[in-house]
């Protein structure tokens, strides 16, 4: 059998009745709580984000994959 749920207010009224040194006990594993992990939507739309994005980066130097089909060309063309 489970204990009856308390309300936020009847919560803080028993914190409040705790000794200083527990309340400063429970702030700080509370603050130390990741929290629940990001619900498996939240994690599909970063992922979402994340697909979208890729390809889309740029740099400033040229190199092999810049210039892929000159070089991919050069390979085949060379295959008997």
């Amino acid at each position: 059998m489970s204990a009856p749920r308390l309300t936020v207010e009847e919560i803080l009224d028993e914190v409040r009745r705790l000794p200083e040194e527990e309340r400063l006990r429970l702030v700080a594993d509370l603050q130390a709580d990741p929290g629940p992990p990001p619900s498996e939507d939240r994690q599909r739309a970063a992922m979402r984000r994340w697909l979208g994005r890729a390809g889309t980066g740029h740099a400033d130097v040229d190199d092999v994959s810049s210039h892929k089909n000159r070089y991919l060309a050069e390979i085949y063309a060379t295959k008997p």
